[in-house]
Formats: structure tokens, sequence, C-alpha cells
């Protein structure tokens, strides 16, 4: 394995072939931009200029989905793809959501960022590419400010299942991940399950 094909390992998975065209897609874009935002943060309050973190923008539907719901937020979209990024830049122009939207280009689990700076972290179908669960869910707890939200979507596998994922992506079982959430330091939340993905909004445990 060469230098880039490690430097690529250790920050994670990067999508190919027809699954990288389907997660960017306009139809997959709209799709959690009007249906999948909206109804993960239907009961979360944001205070006006509210600082959010995006992790895993790809094409920048979850910021764009935030901002339509809470337009005087800050948002930092971030991805580790680099080629993404110019597309993601025209999506957000392209649904109003440019102006409150500055693109960060870093991986899930070495987050530039002081601890504390953020009131609200999005992660939607990230945090399986890491390859370092708990690490990429340790550094959300400590960019989160006290008691700040951390909302998250992301595949769980059966727990008869072998560990993995699909292409070298790691999928833990509902009990792992609510086991990793804990250790990172969330409170203890239900996760609501469908469709094979775990739907879930927790905060950072008070210190």
């Amino acid at each position: 394995m060469n230098h880039a094909m490690e430097r690529k390992a250790e920050h994670g998975v990067l999508m190919r072939g027809l699954g990288r065209w389907f997660v960017y897609s306009r139809p997959r874009a709209w799709l959690g931009m009007a249906v999948e935002v909206p109804r993960l943060l239907r009961n979360v309050e944001l205070a006006p200029g509210a600082r959010c973190l995006d992790i895993a923008t790809g094409l920048g539907w979850a910021s764009a989905g935030l901002l339509r719901r809470d337009p005087s937020a800050r948002v930092v979209a971030l991805d580790y793809d680099e080629s993404i990024l110019p597309r993601t830049r025209e999506y957000l122009a392209a649904h109003g959501a440019a102006r409150g939207t500055a693109l960060c280009r870093a991986g899930g689990k070495r987050l530039p960022f002081r601890a504390g700076s953020f009131d609200l972290v999005l992660c939607l179908y990230g945090l399986h590419h890491f390859r370092g669960y708990l690490d990429a869910l340790r550094e959300i707890a400590r960019v989160l400010k006290p008691s700040g939200t951390f909302a998250l979507i992301d595949p769980v596998r059966s727990a008869g299942k072998p560990p993995g994922g699909h292409h070298g992506t790691e999928v833990p079982t509902i009990a792992e991940l609510d086991r990793m959430l804990r250790e990172a330091g969330f409170v203890p939340t239900p996760a609501r399950v469908s469709m094979g993905s775990a739907k879930m909004v927790t905060r950072r445990a008070a210190s």
C-alpha cells in the first residue's frame, strides 16, 4: 500500500462506483434535505446564531436542510473527500445556503476545532466510514459545548451478523453503538431504528 492509500485508510473509507453516484445524486439529496433532516431535528431547539458542524457533509444536503429550518445558524460543512467539496459549494449556493456555511476538509477523527466550539453536530450516514467509530464519537463530544446536541443517522447491523460492513466500513449493532456513545461521553438515549439505520438525537453529558 502506498503512502496516499495509507492516509486514506487512516481517515476512512471513501465512496466509489454506483454507491458514490447514488449518495451524491440530487434525488438522494432532496430526500435528505426535505424529509430526513426535518424529522431528525423536529424537537431540537437551537438558539439564534447557533454554531453547527455537519460532518461527512457530502453534497451538503444536511447543512442546507438545517439552514432551511434555522436560517440564522452558522454551519461548518466538513468532509475528508476533497473531490466532492466543489459540488458541495454549488449545491449549497443553489439552495440559498452558501452564505451561512463554511466548507472544511478534515477527517472525522481529528476535527480542527477547539473544545466546546459547537452547539450542534450532525453526522448523517458518515460514522461507519471512519475506521474508528469510537475515536470519532470522542472527537464529536470534545468539540460540542457542554450539553450540546449530537444528531446521528447511521447503519446498524443485526446482533447475529458478524462484525464489519460493506467495502471495509464499520457497522455496529445498536448495543455496540449505545456502548460507544456512553463511553464517548453522551447521555444514554434510545435510538429509532428503521430500514437498517439508527436515528438518534442525544446530548453531551454534563462534565
